[in-house]
């Protein structure tokens, strides 16, 4: 048996779908699609194998079985050996966009067989999950002839709600040739009086109901319903076609998506379309595929900004643009803890700052204008997202803020946010901003790719860090100082004894405000085995550290270790600590993790003296 190479990080792409546009079916008829059981639902709507390979998105293949769907499979025969070039993969159920997909099962990783030619051919594929990135097709590279091709489910996604996996269209792509034949036979139709006839009357009906839907106060669901089933599976006259014409295997490439009722959904404008719009960006290519995807975004981001205002937030926040919900997009999220026991957050993709109380309950929060939508991010712009600030009056607002730090005071303490654009804003003790600057440096910073900015206070100093450089200011803002960092941008920044603390891979190296570089602290005390970490002095000035393998560090000095524990049993992308009272505060994501670290210490030492280690 030859087996191709296992994909371990797959990104969908138009490979294979191209391919399956650009190829010539031999002539071969299928079998018919078989699968190891078949869903009946408890309102007995039936999910057969042919569901896979009908060329419609919002129809699917459900196995029936008892479980997950592990070890299900699903399967096209063929009348005569056959050549197989690659094989494409719409997983889950679409029927409702995300909500649908989230609700029901979807392979993880899957192993595609071809049997019944000169020897057999297998390729393992580890499927991005549709739950948490949306609609997506997965191309399998797998070549050789066959007289069947096999997806086997190795593992699943599991269902939010029901346990039955979901694969809602396969498309076999062949080898040699232009155009599949079956394909070209319907185009040559489309061609046609009949078809030309049966397009100029399907244009119409669309506008009928784009007209009734505009004429009704409040719309009309109906009407709505039949522009999204066009858009996102094609016209009816088109499938019904397809049905006779285009084998198994080839309908999804036969049929696009029909560009009256995409262009009526669009001019509508209704969140409602989301599944439709997602289902015709599938069946796209190129730009097209790319402003659809855009407006999906749009529509996402608008949900988001309507159905805000949750009052129920959890402790230490969740994902989102409400009060105490914070928004990374996979920036680190910086965190401070001032001398009264306030947990300050720079909330980045939020625009704005927020202090929690110790219990994880925000308190309080600082930027300018309302929730908005936005494509804004540091220097560059991304898909459209909501945001609980604009950036309407910039001077007195945070454009993604990066960094923040503590001056402490005696009847509250003085905090410095660094943003995106290189401002230091001030919130004085009162809560007020009473003072803001520029840096003097042009030059964006690029979001996720290292350099980040900092802002520390060293000696009662401001100190910013951005990119290679370093600047000095007074607390009220008065340049005192430049300097350049040999070692380049650095991934983390601390205050130790009058100087700072830069990390550079596993290296915490120290410079002094003039640029001189004094070497490595922790030369070996952090040990191996992991990417990413961080570090913070306590309000005793003791030095601490967490890493991306949830790993607390305290330390009796630099380099010399007091404890370690680890707190989680997850990683951690971009991890980011403060600590307090011996509590340990760790950003994870869009989220604070709290951790009584002392605590933890004793227990896990108690726990190993136990065990006799």
């Amino acid at each position: 048996m030859m087996k191709t190479p296992v994909q371990k990080t797959p990104t969908p792409t138009y490979r294979g779908f191209l391919l399956a546009a650009a190829l010539l079916v031999p002539l071969v008829a299928t079998a018919g699609p078989v699968a190891s059981s078949e869903l009946k639902d408890a309102e007995g709507e039936r999910y057969p194998a042919s569901n896979a390979f009908d060329g419609l998105l919002q129809t699917a293949w459900a196995e029936g079985d008892m479980g997950d769907g592990t070890d299900a499979w699903l399967e096209l025969r063929f009348t005569k050996p056959t050549d197989v070039k690659s094989i494409s993969i719409w997983p889950g159920n679409m029927t409702k966009g995300t909500r649908s997909l989230r609700e029901y099962g979807r392979p993880h990783t899957v192993t595609v067989t071809l049997k019944g030619g000169a020897e057999e051919v297998t390729a393992e594929a580890r499927l991005l999950d549709p739950g948490e990135r949306g609609p997506l097709r997965h191309d399998v590279e797998i070549e050789g002839t066959a007289r069947s091709v096999r997806i086997s489910m190795d593992q699943v996604y599991p269902g939010g709600i029901y346990n039955d996996l979901f694969i809602a269209e396969v498309a076999v792509n062949f080898i040699s040739g232009d155009v599949p034949t079956s394909v070209q036979r319907l185009r040559d139709w489309q061609e046609s009086d009949a078809g030309k006839k049966a397009f100029e009357s399907s244009k119409e009906e669309i506008i009928t109901l784009f007209d009734t839907i505009q004429a009704a106060e409040f719309g009309d669901r109906d009407a709505l319903q039949g522009i999204m089933d066009r858009a996102g599976d094609g016209a009816p006259y088109l499938q019904r076609q397809a049905r006779t014409q285009v084998l198994d295997g080839y309908r999804i490439q036969a049929i696009p998506p029909d560009a009256t009722a995409v262009s009526a959904l669009m001019k509508l404008g209704d969140s409602n379309a989301i599944p439709a719009i997602e289902q015709a960006a599938l069946r796209s290519l190129g730009p097209v595929a790319r402003k659809l995807r855009d407006k999906v975004q749009m529509f996402h981001a608008y949900e988001d900004l309507v159905g805000g205002g949750n009052t129920n937030i959890p402790p230490w926040g969740q994902t989102g643009w409400e009060l105490g919900a914070m928004k990374g997009l996979g920036e680190p999220i910086q965190i401070e803890v001032d001398n009264f026991g306030h947990v300050w957050i720079a909330d980045v993709a939020n625009n704005r700052v927020q202090k929690y109380n110790f219990q994880g309950i925000v308190q309080s929060d600082w930027g300018v204008g309302e929730a908005q939508i936005t494509d804004k991010w540091f220097s560059k712009t991304r898909a459209h997202y909501a945001t609980a600030r604009d950036l309407s009056e910039e001077a007195k607002g945070f454009w993604n803020p990066v960094d923040l730090c503590t001056l402490p005071g005696k009847t509250g303490d003085t905090m410095y946010v660094l943003d995106a654009k290189g401002k230091v804003t001030v919130i004085d003790e009162t809560g007020v901003i009473s003072n803001s600057w520029k840096i003097p440096q042009e030059t964006g910073i690029i979001p996720g790719a290292g350099g980040e900015g900092f802002i520390e206070i060293v000696k009662g100093a401001v100190v910013v860090i951005w990119g290679n450089e370093g600047w000095t200011y007074s607390a009220i803002g008065e340049e005192q100082g430049h300097f350049e960092l040999e070692d380049g941008s650095p991934t983390g920044a601390v205050p130790i004894k009058n100087k700072i603390g830069l990390i550079y891979g596993d290296k915490l190296v120290q410079y002094s405000l003039d640029g001189y570089r004094h070497g490595d602290l922790m030369t070996g005390a952090m040990g191996k085995g992991f990417e990413a970490w961080d570090v913070t002095l306590d309000e005793e000035g003791k030095l601490w550290a967490v890493t991306d393998k949830a790993t607390l560090v305290k330390f009796k000095k630099p380099g010399k270790v007091a404890f370690e524990v680890r707190f989680a049993e997850f990683s951690i992308d971009a991890p980011r600590i403060d600590v307090y009272d011996g509590f340990a505060f760790v950003t994870n994501g869009d989220k604070i993790t709290k951790v009584d670290a002392e605590l933890l210490n004793a227990e896990q030492t108690l726990a190993a003296a136990e065990a006799g280690e």
